[in-house]
């Protein structure tokens, strides 16, 4: 791999006082911002441990008869053909431009006013796709019809062994082949390198950008301080991480472009300090009776999104052999036959949370497509919470003192509904919530009633499964010195 040492990180800003009085403040900036690149970008380390080009002997140990040879041992994965990781062959260094103008205001002798502008472009992010994936079938020469599945509504229709369509129509040359795939043969006979499996290819191709709306403002009454935050902004991208395991077609990346898997369309934090005003004077009673703090935030925020998956009967719906994303892609996704967000179903809460979207929207996807619904077409639940805090400070010396705390979490003990899929679905266990076994943001179809393994049936599909834990209240006691 050849090195790559020009990578210019220009850096300017400025800060201007509009009417000269201390008032008004006008302040912009502009920086460009490389990443030192690790183990999970497009570079020589992501060899290490794993299969290169020098590194094509494979051993297999306890052979049991001539046949078992390249499978392991029985119910193993098979070991051939090999697979390997492909890196560019000149670093290129990922970078993000970042961009702000903002406005600040003392409107009051106490008051302060912020609104700001901000900006960034991600250029040469990392993206992983399959460069071994098989050519997904043309729309003018696919035999399936807009709307019909393989095997038909109800999978009644034998596709898979008698190579024609629900309506008919034969099923030959490419279309046989990724039909093949589909149904579950061996996907390595088709693949464009013959006689390899999965290419994992590394490259930095991504990109992103993210423009924002921020309002800020800040009071302070006597003892009383009010701070505001406001953010409108949306991010976009084609890939939100090396892993992101929601592309389906290698060849189309620009399919992949939709709102990142992070991005939050709007946030509010309204938060407030306040030392109460009795016995203020120094002196045993205030030591006893007085210090005391009370503190409390209020945050509101959109969902983040995610993608609706197929995993009815033909996963692998185009029959491509594993998409770009994580470790095979998602396969496909569903079509959008309706509007999701509207005449969703009032059905009790029997083991899930309530239904988020419209199931009745989607369907099994056109035959030997990717189906239509798109990366990050949906949106897990908003999010709102109060949380208030009461603190006394109990001195001792110049040099020891106590704060008593005592802490509410959730305090009005609102059901607060965790995410269904996508990003913050996969990171619920560490963001606190609690039990996700039954969401899931598949399409799991009329006959899939186990499924993958996260979605466990089409029962729970756009069901929420997850909630915040309810109101927590909690004492301290905190030695400072």
């Amino acid at each position: 791999m050849s090195g790559h040492l020009w990578n210019p990180a220009p850096r300017v800003g400025f800060s201007y006082d509009v009417f000269g009085d201390g008032t008004t403040a006008l302040r912009g900036g502009y920086g460009i911002f490389y990443e030192h690149t690790n183990g999970n970008e497009a570079n020589t380390e992501s060899l290490e441990g794993q299969s290169s080009p020098l590194i094509q002997t494979v051993t297999q140990y306890n052979i049991s008869g001539y046949t078992n040879i390249g499978g392991g041992t029985t119910g193993s994965t098979p070991i051939f053909p090999l697979q390997f990781i492909s890196i560019p062959t000149k670093a290129i260094w990922p970078y993000v431009q970042q961009w702000h103008l903002d406005l600040q205001r003392q409107l009051t002798k106490n008051t302060v006013l912020v609104l700001a502008y901000v900006g960034s472009k991600g250029t040469h992010l990392n993206r992983q796709d399959n460069l071994n994936q098989i050519y997904p079938v043309p729309a003018a020469l696919n035999p399936y019809m807009p709307g019909e599945p393989i095997g038909g509504i109800n999978n009644t229709n034998g596709d898979c062994s008698s190579f024609t369509t629900p309506s008919g129509v034969p099923v030959t040359s490419q279309a046989a082949n990724n039909l093949m795939v589909a149904c579950g043969s061996d996907p390595n006979p088709f693949r464009p390198y013959y006689g390899i499996g999965t290419i994992t290819q590394l490259q930095n191709a991504a990109s992103s950008t993210y423009n924002a709306l921020q309002v800020a403002a800040r009071k302070t009454a006597g003892s009383l301080q009010f701070t505001l935050a406001y953010t409108w902004s949306h991010s976009i991208d084609d890939g939100s991480d090396r892993y992101d395991a929601d592309f389906v077609n290698t060849y189309d990346p620009a399919a992949n472009r939709a709102s990142s898997a992070f991005d939050i369309r709007h946030m509010f934090n309204f938060g407030w300090v306040y030392d109460l005003p009795f016995f203020r004077n120094p002196g045993l009673t205030n030591k006893i009776l007085g210090g005391w703090q009370y503190s409390g935030i209020f945050t509101a925020l959109t969902g983040t999104p995610y993608s609706p998956i197929n995993t009815a009967n033909y996963s692998d719906n185009a029959g491509v052999g594993g998409g770009g994303g994580g470790a095979n892609g998602a396969g496909s996704y569903p079509d959008l036959i309706g509007d999701p967000y509207t005449a969703i179903p009032n059905v009790p809460l029997t083991g899930f949370g309530p239904l988020h979207e419209n199931p009745g929207a989607f369907a099994a996807p056109q035959g030997l497509t990717f189906g239509n619904a798109g990366r990050n077409s949906l949106r897990n639940p908003g999010y709102w919470n109060f949380n208030m805090a009461l603190y006394k400070n109990i001195p001792v010396s110049e040099r020891f003192h106590f704060e008593f705390r005592a802490e509410a979490f959730n305090i009005f003990n609102h059901t607060e509904w965790g995410p269904i899929g996508g990003a913050a679905g996969g990171s619920a266990a560490a963001n606190g919530f609690a039990s996700n076994t039954n969401s899931m943001g598949c399409y799991g179809g009329p006959n899939n009633s186990a499924g993958d393994p996260s979605c466990l049936g089409s029962s729970s599909f756009l069901y929420i499964g997850i909630a915040h834990p309810a109101r927590i209240l909690q004492l301290g006691l905190k030695l400072i010195f």
